[in-house]
């Protein structure tokens, strides 16, 4: 049985809570042990399962292994690769995996927080409904949520559970991928609005710490007016570093990105901008992007030219890469195989997944009812 720990006064209870009974701060999850261990083949967060809490049954959709490169000469590590373009993906699956849920579930509107969850939930099988509020909602978050099959009504809402113990152990796995990657960096930069993504990382550091693999690298968070909060004076209070950024700053560094194909909120992109103002070999968490797909009516309309060649072309194997598909494709550009597949994706002929390859992951195709589209 999992036990859980407020951070402020370190009551414990083995009773599942998002706030202290005593004091009514945040709790977190307190490891039964550590020990380093991974799977190699697993291409998710689950490769961490031994340092996480035992799942009631996994819910994954091939969050986490985000890449962890070098643009414009900053080390990033990428979370708008996550399933709904976020790193709350990683919380949203070890939630909905380690936490008893009831069917059906109500949650109110929060930006990133809201899709993750829901698409998680639904992936559960758990009935979704959420309440939306006209006036405090995302055009593209609210076309993607009209995708999935969940109850969408108006009003206010009763929020979502961020600040969630699940969710932190979830998060933390960032730190953990950073470690499994490289061990010469000198810094981590995250965002820092409430405080739990940097916290969270700042735990798997010094879990990291604990069971020998890596020193605690120095934290920077990454912060622009706003509240500064009490769980980011905790995190002051343990080492971590705050510093301003202008939103001017900001803005550059969210255009120099968008302009290497990577496309991430302001808040995200001050993580970046302050990378490039400290230098060095840190590393700047870039948290999500928010751009969400959100046409799910395409299995109506007629497949192209291309689209058959590639579906005739994956009959005769069992998975594929898009690299591998494009070899066997005439006239296309590998760019177009790329469109292509995620169209067929979208439409629900084509599965995609992510496996370990050679230390990658690497994303694999599969066809699936063809015969009904002939």
């Amino acid at each position: 049985m999992p036990a859980f720990r407020c951070i402020r006064c370190g009551y414990t209870s083995f009773k599942y809570s998002t706030k202290c009974p005593k004091c009514g701060f945040l709790m977190e999850l307190i490891p039964d042990k550590l020990e380093w261990s991974l799977d190699k083949e697993e291409p998710s967060i689950w490769r961490y399962r031994q340092l996480l809490s035992p799942p009631i049954k996994e819910v994954s959709l091939g969050e986490g292994l985000t890449p962890l490169r070098r643009v414009g000469g900053i080390l990033i590590k990428d979370e708008t690769r996550n399933p709904t373009g976020s790193y709350v993906d990683r919380g949203s699956s070890v939630l909905t995996s380690c936490l008893k849920l009831p069917k059906e579930v109500s949650l109110g509107f929060s930006q990133d927080i809201t899709s993750s969850l829901a698409t998680y939930l639904v992936k559960a099988g758990i009935k979704v409904k959420i309440d939306v509020d006209p006036e405090n909602v995302e055009l593209t978050e609210l076309l993607y949520l009209s995708g999935l099959d969940v109850e969408i009504s108006y009003g206010k809402g009763i929020g979502i559970v961020y600040k969630s113990p699940y969710m932190i152990e979830g998060f933390k796995t960032i730190a953990y991928e950073i470690a499994e990657s490289r061990s010469d960096i000198d810094g981590v930069i995250v965002p820092a609005e409430s405080g739990v993504l940097a916290y969270s990382l700042m735990k798997g550091f010094k879990e990291l710490e604990e069971m020998g693999i890596l020193s605690s690298p120095p934290m920077y968070l990454a912060h622009h007016g706003g509240i500064v909060t009490e769980l980011i004076e905790i995190l002051e209070s343990q080492g971590a570093r705050i510093v301003e950024v202008k939103a001017a700053d900001a803005l550059r560094s969210l255009i120099q990105l968008a302009r290497k194909g990577i496309y991430v909120k302001p808040v995200a992109a001050k993580s970046y901008s302050l990378a490039e103002e400290l230098g060095g070999n840190k590393v700047a968490i870039l948290t999500g992007s928010g751009l969400r797909k959100w046409s799910h009516e395409l299995e109506q309309k007629p497949l192209t030219p291309l689209q058959r060649k590639i579906l005739s072309v994956m009959k005769e194997e069992n998975e594929m890469t898009a690299y591998q598909i494009w070899r066997k494709v005439d006239e296309a550009s590998l760019q177009g195989v790329y469109k292509a597949l995620s169209k067929l994706v979208d439409m629900g002929i084509v599965q995609k997944k992510s496996i370990m390859s050679k230390r990658r992951k690497i994303r694999v195709y599969t066809a699936k009812g063809w015969e009904k589209n002939r």
